[in-house]
């Protein structure tokens, strides 16, 4: 899901002739500061709905979008903001004294706000793009909440948060992409997801993600790529999700924070990629289940401090990767149920990540340069307290430093 169309700055860059003698063609420049706070909220407030009950929230401080099909392009882009942005999405199930009363089959809401944003699609063609992302706002926050303590969600419940501080994207098909990119946050990243269901005899996800810097690239046909790459946060990424139920059949509580992250994947052609991570501000996640009854239940969380993949599905790879993790990365998963049957329980806390990896069938060129330091505690927390159950499944890991580079099919 993008920011809304109305924040947009679209260029699509087609073999047509240049209007200006003082910008060449094929160059385009975008400056946008953004200043003050951007906010976006709804409530529903439902008595009883037997059809689609849904609510979506959007907003976002800079949004960017650029493409050139058949056609050599140079992008500058540059992104301040300064002001706060959030996004909250509220549905309220009226109670009537009647339990079990529908709010909704099935039931959606959903929550984004991004600071900046920016992503660019190259087809047949050459961009080299430059892109800066800034942001010093006090806080960017979604939130979503559904509250039916005396309602049912019939057919599939799903609640999702989701804040990014400084995004950028690129698609690259049967073309080339030489990307410099630069992305500072002093802003702090809160998703918060919170649900409360008398009862759903149907599969519910609640789900928050927060990312402060996020970096990403993908090309499915033929695609080279070179990337530069350098993240910086120094304020906390926050994620919770938490589930109270009374009868539930299917629930997920899925948390995922990251202070910074970067995401390529190349087919085709050749992957070069630089990569320079600092994490300074902390990163805590959680997930949070309660059922009365219940037939299995999934708590999940995840918080990562830096994180790195880059995978080619050809044979020339090159990564030069550095990652420094001083914030601390601090992750709770929990589950009390009273009676039911299985419960699963996950918490996973990682200082640094670096994951590479080039095709074997392809006769691998790979080479990498790794440097992690961790400077900071990383916990991991999973708690479970069960009643009366059948199966209770939990797992709870702490990496300060992790690498994984390989060459395979």
């Amino acid at each position: 899901m993008l920011p809304p169309a109305s924040l947009a700055i679209l260029c699509l860059l087609t073999a047509t002739a240049a209007t200006s003698q003082e910008i060449p063609d094929g160059q385009f420049s975008n400056d946008q500061t953004q200043n003050n706070p951007i906010s976006a909220v709804q409530t529903l407030n439902v008595e009883q709905n037997d059809g689609l009950t849904e609510a979506d929230t959007s907003a976002a401080g800079n949004n960017a979008q650029f493409g050139n099909v058949d056609y050599d392009a140079t992008l500058y882009s540059f992104q301040f903001n300064k002001g706060r942005i959030t996004a909250e999405t509220h549905i309220n199930a009226v109670n009537t004294g009647d339990e079990d009363t529908s709010l909704g089959t099935p039931v959606y809401a959903t929550s984004q706000a991004i600071a900046n944003y920016a992503s660019g699609v190259t087809s047949g063609g050459h961009l080299t793009a430059s892109t800066n992302q800034q942001s010093t706002a006090d806080q960017v926050i979604a939130t979503t909440d559904v509250q039916a303590p005396n309602n049912a969600i019939y057919v599939s419940g799903e609640g999702d948060a989701t804040t990014v501080v400084n995004h950028t994207a690129y698609q690259v098909t049967n073309g080339r992409l030489d990307s410099t990119s630069v992305q500072s946050s002093t802003t702090a990243a809160h998703a918060n997801t919170s649900a409360t269901v008398h009862y759903s005899p149907s599969p519910n996800a609640y789900n928050a993600t927060a990312t402060n810097n996020y970096y990403g690239a993908y090309s499915a046909d033929r695609g080279s790529q070179e990337h530069d790459i350098t993240q910086t946060q120094s304020a906390m990424t926050q994620a919770r999700a938490e589930v109270y139920a009374g009868n539930v059949w299917n629930m997920q509580a899925n948390a995922a924070a990251t202070g910074n992250d970067v995401n390529i994947q190349n087919a085709g052609g050749s992957l070069v990629v630089t990569n320079n991570q600092t994490q300074a501000g902390a990163v805590q996640s959680q997930a949070v289940i309660a059922a009365d009854q219940y037939g299995a239940a999934y708590a999940t969380a995840t918080g990562i401090g830096n994180s790195m993949a880059a995978g080619n599905n050809d044979k020339y790879v090159r990564i030069d990767n550095n990652q420094l993790s001083s914030g601390g990365v601090d992750v709770l998963a929990s589950f009390d149920g009273t009676t039911g049957w299985d419960g699963y329980v996950t918490a996973d806390a990682t200082g640094n990540s670096a994951i590479g990896y080039a095709c074997s069938s392809c006769k691998a060129d790979m080479g990498v340069d790794n440097s992690q330091v961790n400077n900071s505690d990383v916990n991991a927390t999973a708690n479970a307290t069960i009643a009366k159950g059948r199966t209770i499944v939990s797992t709870a890991r702490a990496v300060g430093n992790s690498a994984s580079y390989y060459v395979g099919n």
